[in-house]
């Protein structure tokens, strides 16, 4: 873990923000200027200069005196020009200020004076680290030259920005909103703003947009995009000759190709940035370059050429103040060390970094300290420790993700990967610890994170219990627990973290009364884990014995995290690695999807691995029902088929799935009488086609689907039928109103991927796909029935097409879902449907149905096959 950041979250981010200066114009020395005004910049300004302030005739006001201030003004604006370029942010402040209060003060003013003092304001903010004020102050700015480009083009939008006359403005400041939000990892919304650049006429202002944008797609895992995107920034800025988006440009792709492994046409890259930086005489991106060059040569191993290049990247900014790039080597440094077994050292170089990075807002130079500080409490062997810092960089991540929800859904699953291993990492350690609760916490997080990826959703309610996203401040206590995934002593030190000497040694560190309150707490404690909470609660209402079968499958083993009917929680490993996982699982979907194969062989292995560890358990307190959440691959293994050598899990107990926690209200049964709309696509002589993409799927009407429906209103007198032309996306959901279940006879297809490549066909020909049902109004449905659906096969999506889909249905307000994982035969899903609407139509509940159902074509001749009846998994509400 000594490198976990330098290969996922390394910062190469080089913003060439010269071009937000745009606005300023070729001045005097700043000296010259001061001298004939009689004051200090950053001081007091003269009285004389605004003698207007004081003008006591109406008259004068109106007159002489307006003129007065409009020079005072425009020296003002003059010497906060000069300001900003002679790097002096405070007296540019200053200086904008009091030109923004004389301008108040002469509402007569031209309104473009204002609009320059504003954006001159929020850059000093920005260049200041003050990132609240710089984007409140650029704002107003750009709200105000929006007005004026609307007085000049009624109804003018920014859709319309090339063609106005404050085109060049208005993109230099969406560029600066760009920049900010891009400092603070909120790269959705930088990417918005910096896609603005691409309409200006300027080549220049494009390349530098290309740049910034390529930027973004490389912190968010987009780096095949990146390096194209990247490219052309270099190609266009050396056509018109601008050295310095160049030079940034050839940087980032470097960064790009470093993320890709592609170490040597890094290290190319960012030789050339370095002597392109040269000379320019920017220092502190050269410092920056120095700083991932070295990166790069701690991960070939090669640690000498690392220390060399981080050396004469602090010998570069040796007289700057500048704590980002200072944090920034620090971490590295701090890398180095701990990979030379060097732990005290590279202890002080983290802390340092971090502490200088709380001076500033840069979010992921915060988050990439403490996963470097969590790594390095994992070699110290202070896994208490490690697990505190990772919990607070993961509180970091989960600010970024809220952000991402934004973007396309490809652009977010890349994220997404390239974070999802901390999350695992982080339960690995916990179970460890045999600290099962917050490992459970995790685990449910991750599950939302990937549900929420896939279908580029909001789940902000159902993460809004969970790790904070805010930092420590001096207010909190340790015994208000800053966030509830911390526990007592982790807050207590969170807030101690901050108050840290600057240059405490490790040893000393761990002498720190909140450290020895931490490692002494032998049975940590979180203050409410709604995660477990949900659970236990669910337990009693089942009705039935109920356990919770939680696994997690690791790269070198398989945890199994059981809830028992009394609430208890605990954790078995089990040697079996993610290979063999993903081959059993392979072999069992093999046998499964074929009724000429035997699949106890493959069954009876997961068996073994899933449910006999903790049999005894579940025996010994009398288990009928399990609450399922598989991981990854095991969401395309229906629990049901598991064998014990003489029976199948299902012949022995119930079960149904979840997705998460959080995700589903598990705990209300539906009580209604039973009422049914089914619709169906049983018209043989059909043919209807659905492309994807470039693929073509053709589907012919359901013939045996005509007896089901028959055999369902039998067992349901209360059912409505729509069949083939007139069961439409449109006229289901209108007739759907006051229905308890909605039943799909139809194909669906549900495949890895994007959701919009998953879908439901209905019997007009129309589809709706996985994105769109989150737009289905469906309060009242206890339960939708999909009778003729399918997942693919591929494990390329772990599952998460599955996941997807119990949530978005979830989205709609019903209650639950049943789905097949395979194709199977409609004359076989008929006899399943009927066997379950009987059984629900005797009160049984929906797993209870489902077993009932199952059970009975096991027992019977024709379909005992697990091709016929264990397709079929209820997720959600399973009452």
């Amino acid at each position: 873990m000594s490198l976990i950041t330098l290969s996922i979250l390394a910062l190469a981010v080089v913003s060439g923000f010269d071009a937000s200066l745009s606005h300023i114009s070729n001045t005097p020395p700043i000296s010259w200027l001061v001298a004939e005004l009689g004051g200090d910049p950053q001081g007091d300004m003269p009285a004389s200069l605004f003698a207007a302030d004081e003008a006591e005739d109406d008259t004068a006001v109106n007159g002489t005196a307006v003129d007065s201030t409009e020079n005072d003004v425009g020296r003002l604006l003059e010497a906060a020009d000069e300001a900003m370029h002679l790097e002096d942010s405070e007296a540019a402040i200053a200086l904008y200020q009091r030109a923004l209060t004389l301008i108040e003060q002469a509402p007569s003013l031209d309104a473009n004076e204002k609009g320059e003092a504003l954006s001159g304001l929020g850059t000093a903010y920005f260049y200041s680290d003050q990132y609240d004020l710089a984007l409140e102050t650029l704002e107003q700015a750009l709200s105000l030259y929006q007005r004026l480009a609307t007085e000049e083009q009624p109804n003018f939008t920014l859709s319309q920005l090339a063609e106005s006359p404050y085109a060049s403005i208005l993109i230099d400041l969406l560029g600066q909103l760009g920049s900010i939000h891009h400092e603070r990892a909120n790269f959705a919304t930088a990417l918005t703003y910096y896609q603005w650049g691409l309409q200006s006429e300027d080549p220049e202002i494009r390349a530098f947009a290309l740049h910034d944008i390529g930027a973004v797609e490389t912190s968010i895992g987009q780096y095949e995009q990146a390096v194209v995107t990247l490219q052309q920034s270099v190609s266009l800025s050396q056509s018109v000759g601008d050295s310095l988006t160049e030079a940034s440009a050839v940087f980032t792709l470097g960064w790009a190709q470093e993320l890709q492994e592609n170490y040597g046409e890094a290290i190319s890259n960012y030789k050339k940035a370095i002597a392109l930086f040269d000379s320019l005489e920017e220092p502190d991106r050269q410092a920056r370059i120095f700083n991932n060059l070295g990166t790069v040569h701690l991960k070939q191993g090669n640690l000498a050429a690392a220390r060399e290049a981080f050396e004469q990247g602090f010998a570069l900014i040796a007289d700057d103040e500048d704590s980002t790039e200072q944090s920034i080597l620090l971490a590295s440094l701090g890398a180095l060390y701990q990979t030379l077994g060097e732990l005290d050292p590279a202890w002080r170089s983290q802390l340092k970094a971090l502490q200088l990075s709380k001076q500033t807002e840069y979010t992921l130079d915060d988050t990439e300290v403490l996963l470097n500080l969590g790594g390095l409490m994992e070699e110290a062997a202070e896994p208490a420790l490690a697990i505190f810092f990772y919990k607070q960089a993961i509180a970091r991540i989960e600010t970024v993700r809220q952000d991402l929800q934004q973007l396309p859904v490809s652009e977010q699953q890349d994220y997404t990967q390239t974070v999802e291993y901390l999350y695992r990492h982080l339960a690995d350690l916990l179970l460890q610890q045999d600290r099962v609760p917050e490992a459970l916490q995790i685990l449910d997080l991750l599950k939302l994170q990937e549900v929420s990826a896939y279908l580029h959703d909001d789940l902000s309610d159902e993460l809004g219990n969970n790790l904070n996203s805010d930092r420590p401040t001096d207010a909190e206590s340790p015994e208000e627990p800053a966030d509830q995934f911390n526990t007592l002593p982790e807050a207590g030190l969170r807030v101690a973290l901050a108050e840290l000497p600057e240059d405490i040694a490790l040893e000393d560190f761990l002498a720190r009364p909140a450290v020895v309150a931490l490692l002494a707490d032998d049975t940590p404690s979180v203050a409410t884990l709604p995660a477990v909470e949900t659970f236990q609660s669910v337990i009693l209402e089942q009705g039935l014995q109920t356990a919770v079968l939680y696994p997690l499958i690791l790269e070198e083993r398989l945890e199994i995290i059981l809830i028992t009917p009394e609430g208890a929680i605990s954790h078995v490993a089990m040697p079996i690695t993610r290979t063999d996982m993903v081959n059993k699982v392979g072999e069992l979907q093999k046998k499964l999807k074929n009724s000429a194969l035997d699949p106890t062989e493959p069954a009876g292995d997961l068996y073994d691995w899933l449910i006999r560890p903790i049999e005894e358990q579940l025996s010994a307190q009398g288990v009928e029902n399990i609450i399922y959440l598989p991981d990854s691959v095991l969401r395309y293994v229906p629990l049901a088929t598991l064998h014990d050598g003489e029976h199948f899990l299902v012949e022995k107990m119930q079960s149904h799935n979840i997705t998460a926690a959080q995700v589903h209200d598990l705990l209300q049964k539906d009580t209604s009488p039973l009422s049914v709309l089914a619709g169906a696509f049983i018209d043989s002589s059909t043919n209807h086609t659905v492309q994807v993409g470039p693929q073509s799927f053709n589907f012919q009407g359901l013939s045996a689907a005509e007896q089901e429906i028959e055999n369902l209103q039998k067992m349901v007198p209360d059912t409505e039928v729509l069949l083939n032309d007139a069961f439409g996306i449109e006229e289901t959901l209108a007739a759907v109103g006051g229905r308890r279940i909605l039943h799909l006879a139809t194909h669906a297809k549900f495949v890895p991927g994007q959701p919009e490549e998953s879908f439901i066909l209905f019997g007009d020909g129309g589809t709706v796909n996985i994105q769109d049902i989150r737009d289905w109004k469906l309060p009242g449905v206890d339960l939708v029935v999909l009778s003729a659906c399918q997942t693919a096969s591929s494990f390329e999506g772990e599952g998460k097409e599955i996941l997807g889909l119990g949530f978005q249905l979830r989205q709609t307000g019903a209650a639950s879902a049943i789905a097949s994982l395979w194709t199977v035969d409609d004359t076989s899903t008929a006899a399943l449907m009927t066997q379950f609407y009987e059984a629900l139509s005797a009160g049984e509940t929906k797993a209870q149905a489902l077993r009932t159902a199952q059970v009975a074509m096991i027992n019977s001749k024709r379909y005992s096959h697990p091709y016929d009846w264990s397709a079929f998994i209820l997720i959600g509400n399973g009452l």
